[in-house]
């Protein structure tokens, strides 16, 4: 490459723009900002009689970039499209050499450093076009699943009134993974056993470690794990069960027994190196340390790598370069010491279905690892935590394993038998570096012991016992369900984030406390899909599609062959055509049995309990897996008869009820409604707190800076004040009766700061104001016609630059 050559670079993303310009100053820089091309938004697009030809349009607000890269064409020696490496990236690349009468080179990185741009560049190829009839074929699919089966969704469950259902080659099976979870919760029965712990003292050190019961009279103590899921009692009868009189009768035996140790095991355990990371185990890890949702994660890894500190963070290989293991091996040699390098360098092979392998791992970029506190002023907090998580991530993977010693000591008292244990750290190997991977009794102090032998003199501090239930099946968090997604195949490390988000904003999966709970709509949805349309909308199928795509890119299959086998059929799958033949049972799809004479129907008002020719309506915030035996019992007594707790004020019956909005009042001859705060509960309801409730909204004074009055309610979104045109959400625990006027001012105070819009410049070329506002969903940025979500961004970071080309994405 000469210095005289005038360089045309075409990226995707704005901010690579500045990064590649300051490493080489004879070359102009543009952005496509993502795809410039696609199917139209609202025809299918697709000629299928014709074989599948697609009819790509430029997107309406892209037109700009067009005219932008052909008069920067006209003064390039070289045209260099350097797109993502990846199927979008390459047909992006495709559709940029088809709007240029010149020739175009592809060049790839998967680093933004001077290094790998500069290699990059002198190292350009061909377009794979391969790779571009791979993407063309995974879009058509997707586009043909969605414009075929959505209005099926529409005209089947219309009575549900929910707008814009849709269904989605890979969606739909991960909301499938949700639902068959959550109906595993909804199975499940609780079983009841005690534990028995001993606090003990080793008398020569005077230092305390604890033991666990595990036999009794030689019989094995039961545990959680001996319990069946869905059934009551032990899976083996031959297990003791310890009930409430012979945890009493036990502990008793051990306060009068002297105790013994009859057998100590010490053996040599180890804990391998974890690969470095991949997108999915990226968005684990992020989930579990700082508690980022997978989008949040890839928002911020994104910065990172655009800045140029990090690898292309989508990827599910655990590959690492020659030049990357240099790196890591300096890296270790200077901050741990020789002795933490392995003789060889660790190669992990991936464990993942479907996995491409032709990119790197993610990690830290160049050829010399930055040490994150070199870095961390130019980065924000949250970049500079990611990116100490995946330099820890990838140092470790490079380093000998941790080694323990695991000590089992067996203590006997009279016919009890109880067991201890506990690790020492021999060697820290790589959790010096990196110790999230580590299961929790492998961490450093876990279960310590004191020095014992079997001559030890042991006495007791406390026995105790406690009454434990079995744990339902847990429900997913978002990085559990990627992990699900990617070790079964579906989907892709460049969708797993999105496909989320789809579930979510669609309302067929609700997020609380980190979980993932699909909805009755959600429920609905899936079992019709599962009824009429297993064949295409399971796992398996989803799976192989994925590698079908990827043997297409590989010239192994053809786009057209692929496209006909998905719509036409073949011997074994019936093919898009004819599976839209089926009648579809609107009755079977939105009714979800779960006992007998028990049945939960979704309906256009919202999911009910339909038993005896009975409706019970199912409060907004209980699920599927919360309606278990004892759950329905409560609501069909509360909904069964008028449960009367008292007189109004003006003498009307003030009846108990639950609607829709869960447990409400009501009076029995006005009619009048309130809601009870979860911060109260049904139980803790008197005449008088109901009173005070149904007497809602209350005056609680003035505010001194307005003269107006404060008021305190309790709403459909639970409990606020109001001043003015101003209303402030209280915490959803807060007791609105109990609130005082100096409490409610601050909450007022706090709105009117919070939604205050906050100026980031002019857009230089639309000449518009860009704000960033904060409305009932979270903050947003806007120029006045367009809005886009900020969340999973940091506000006070967000730029002007970042905002401009947010509205610019947005179709």
């Amino acid at each position: 490459m000469s210095n005289q050559e005038k360089l045309l670079i075409i990226v995707e993303s704005p901010s690579k723009t500045k990064t590649i310009s300051k490493y080489i100053d004879h070359a102009k820089v543009i952005a496509s900002i993502g795809h410039f091309k696609d199917l139209p938004k609202k025809e299918l697009g697709i000629d299928i009689k014709n074989d599948f030809a697609m009819d790509i349009e430029t997107i309406a607000d892209r037109k700009k970039f067009i005219t932008e890269l052909k008069n920067e064409t006209k003064t390039a020696d070289r045209i260099l499209i350097a797109t993502d490496p990846d199927r979008e990236g390459e047909a992006i690349a495709a559709h940029i050499a088809e709007e240029i009468n010149k020739d175009v080179e592809r060049v790839e990185f998967t680093e933004i450093t001077k290094n790998a741009v500069m290699e990059a560049i002198n190292n350009s190829r061909e377009i794979n076009y391969n790779l571009v009839d791979a993407q063309r074929a995974r879009r058509a699919i997707d586009r043909l699943v969605g414009f075929t089966f959505s209005p099926v969704l529409w005209q089947t469950l219309r009575n549900l009134r929910v707008k814009g259902l849709s269904a989605g080659r890979v969606q739909s099976v991960a909301l499938k993974l949700l639902v068959k979870r959550e109906k595993e919760r909804n199975k499940f029965i609780k079983n009841k056993f005690f534990a028995i712990d001993a606090e003990l003292i080793e008398e020569s050190s005077n230092k305390n470690f604890k033991a666990k019961l595990t036999h009794y009279d030689e019989q094995k103590v039961a545990t959680s794990d001996d319990f069946d899921k869905f059934d009551s009692g032990l899976k083996n009868k031959n297990l003791l069960l310890i009930n409430t009189e012979k945890a009493e009768k036990i502990k008793k035996e051990s306060n009068e027994n002297p105790w013994e140790i009859i057998d100590i095991e010490s053996k040599p355990t180890s804990s391998s190196p974890p690969p470095p990371f991949t997108t999915s185990t990226l968005q684990q890890d992020a989930s579990r340390k700082f508690g980022y949702s997978p989008k949040r994660t890839m928002v911020i890894a994104q910065k990172l790598y655009e800045q140029g500190f990090i690898t292309y963070m989508r990827t599910d290989s655990t590959n690492l370069s020659s030049e990357a293991l240099s790196a890591a091996k300096h890296s270790i040699e200077n901050k741990f010491g020789k002795e933490f390098l392995p003789d060889s360098f660790n190669i992990y092979k991936t464990k993942v279905a479907n996995a491409q392998e032709a990119h790197e791992a993610i990690r830290p970029a160049g050829r010399a690892f930055k040490e994150t506190n070199k870095i961390a002023t130019i980065l924000g907090k949250d970049e500079s935590q990611l990116y100490d998580l995946i330099l820890n991530r990838t140092l470790a993977s490079q380093m000998k394993a941790a080694e323990y010693i695991r000590t089992n000591v067996t203590i006997k008292n009279g016919k009890s038998i109880y067991k201890a244990n506990g690790n020492v750290t021999k060697f820290k190997g790589y959790t010096a570096a990196y110790e999230q991977a580590l299961g929790r009794n492998q961490k450093s102090g876990a279960g310590s012991l004191p020095p014992l032998s079997e001559s030890s003199n042991i006495k007791h501090k406390t026995i105790s016992s406690e009454e434990k239930t079995t744990i339902p099946p847990r429900r997913f968090s978002e990085a559990m369900l990627v992990k699900e997604m990617e070790t079964r195949g579906i989907g892709r490390p460049s969708t797993y984030s999105s496909i989320l988000d789809k579930i979510v904003s669609k309302e067929y999966a609700i997020k609380k406390n980190k979980t993932l709970i699909p909805t009755f709509i959600g429920i609905a949805i899936t079992q019709l899909l599962e009824n009429h349309y297993l064949a295409l909308f399971n796992e398996q199928f989803t799976a192989t599609m994925e590698r079908k795509l990827d043997a297409i890119s590989r010239s192994e299959n053809s786009y057209l062959d692929i496209l006909k086998e998905f719509y036409y059929g073949t011997e074994t799958y019936q093919g898009v055509e004819k599976l839209l033949e089926e009648k579809v049972d609107i009755q079977k799809a939105c009714t979800i049995p779960i006992a007998n004479d028990i049945d939960i129907r979704v309906g256009q008002y919202g999911p009910f309990i339909q038993k005896n020719d009975k409706n019970i309506t199912i409060p907004e915030d209980l699920f599927l897996g919360d309606l278990n035996s004892e759950t329905v019992k409560d609501l069909i007594a509360l909904q069964d008869q008028d449960n009367i707790i008292g007189k109004s004020d003006n003498g009307e019956s003030i009846l108990l009820k639950v609607g829709r909005y869960g447990p409400y009042l009501e009076l029995s001859d006005s009619k009048t409604r309130k809601s009870i705060p979860k911060s109260i509960g049904v139980d803790n309801v008197t005449e008088k707190i109901a009173n005070d409730l149904l007497n809602l909204p209350k005056n609680l004074g003035q505010n001194p800076e307005t003269t107006e009055d404060v008021f305190v309610d309790f709403g459909r979104y639970g409990p606020y004040v109001k001043c003015g045109k101003t209303n402030a959400s209280m915490k959803a625990n807060d007791n609105p009766l109990t609130i005082t006027l100096d409490d409610a001012i601050k909450l007022i105070k706090n709105r009117k700061a919070k939604f205050e819009p906050k100026v980031l410049g002019i857009d230089s070329e639309t000449k518009k104001e860009i704000l960033i506002k904060t409305g009932r969903f979270g903050p947003y940025v806007t120029d006045g016609n367009k809005n886009v979500s900020l969340k999973g961004y940091k506000i006070d970071e967000v730029t002007l630059e970042e905002s401009i080309k947010l509205l610019s994405e947005k179709k």
